[in-house]
């Protein structure tokens, strides 16, 4: 089957070494650079693990866990009978459905005939623009499941208010003594290896004390950090100025929750599938995120006696929170508000 324009083998190889190209390039890198620290705070730190994809036509995949909560202790009893249950087993499914894609582009075969500029290389940079925003997606959607997914805090001394999901926290109590109450909710809520999402909170606090960590006098203060110091992620472009939770700081269980995508087609342009006559797919890896990977789809078309080539990027995946100990009111994440 021949192909067209476009959508054959060797063009997509070559729009593919634009691709690196244009991300190398320092200048068009920054149009590309994704805001997404709180996305990639939960994709540094996930450690779920699912089944393989099952069905054909819906793509799930499967977490089975054991539940063991009505078991405690007795007065000893006879050595030759022992009874008791069985752990309980629990299952989870995750659909991996069409989450976003980003909006469609054209590229005319006739007008590209008068610029400079070459279809490759304005492919190149629409498809990396694209996945961008998709990066950009992720992490506004990770931060408001997060946000939503908040659990109760078991520790309720000072200087924290517990209610429900929120614990708030006075503005005069954000300084050096915070991190001993965060020491104090991490015990308190049995959390092992935490890491933290803040937006505005505490920014300030750790860039002037880590600054001031060569000092005498300014080692200590960068010690009170604890376990934290090099676990915290600062996004306050999404946590403040895009108002997905203001004024707010998250303290998560390093296995709490993950973000899972799937592509399903080959990766790289020059791998792509034919789908039909005049469509192909393939996928593409992420700029900004770890193991984040997109499909890309192509489709040859043409209006007002132009052809054109026609273009968009898609996500598939879910937010999943990893198995709720006993307690269900503890997800192994904490929302804290400056008040």
């Amino acid at each position: 089957m021949s192909e067209i324009a476009q959508i054959d083998c060797g063009n997509l190889a070559t729009v593919q070494a634009f691709q690196e190209e244009v991300w190398e390039d320092p200048i068009q890198k920054l149009d590309l650079v994704a805001d997404v620290e709180s996305a990639r705070a939960v994709l540094e730190n996930q450690r779920v693990r699912f089944t393989d994809f099952q069905g054909p036509k819906k793509k799930t995949v499967s977490l089975e866990w054991l539940t063991t909560c009505d078991r405690g202790t007795t007065d000893c009893s006879d050595d030759c009978s022992i009874d008791g249950d069985d752990a309980t087993p629990e299952c989870k499914e995750y659909e991996l459905s069409c989450l976003q894609e980003s909006d469609g582009f054209k590229i005319n075969d006739r007008v590209y005939r008068e610029r400079t500029i070459d279809t490759q290389k304005s492919l190149a940079v629409q498809i990396e623009n694209a996945k961008m925003n998709l990066d950009n997606y992720i992490a506004l959607y990770v931060l408001a499941q997060i946000l939503a997914n908040a659990g109760t805090n078991a520790y309720t001394g000072s200087p924290g208010t517990v209610a429900a999901a929120v614990t708030t926290i006075p503005a005069t109590a954000w300084n050096d003594q915070i991190w001993g109450y965060y020491a104090r909710v991490i015990l308190g809520n049995k959390f092992k290896n935490p890491y933290a999402i803040s937006g505005d909170n505490l920014f300030q606090l750790v860039y002037n004390r880590l600054a001031d960590q060569a000092n005498a006098d300014g080692k200590g203060n960068v010690n009170r950090m604890g376990s934290l110091r090099n676990r915290i992620y600062f996004d306050p472009i999404n946590i403040e100025d895009n108002a997905i939770a203001p004024s707010t700081t998250f303290l998560l269980h390093h296995t709490s929750c993950a973000f899972i995508s799937k592509a399903w087609y080959p990766q790289g342009a020059a791998n792509r599938q034919v789908l039909t006559a005049d469509r192909v797919a393939w996928s593409d890896p992420s700029r900004n995120l770890p193991g984040i990977v997109y499909d890309i789809f192509a489709e040859r078309g043409c209006s007002d006696n132009d052809y054109y080539t026609a273009y968009k990027a898609q996500l598939h995946g879910t937010f999943a929170l990893n198995p709720q100990p006993c307690d269900d009111t503890n997800s192994g994440i904490l929302a804290f508000e400056c008040v």
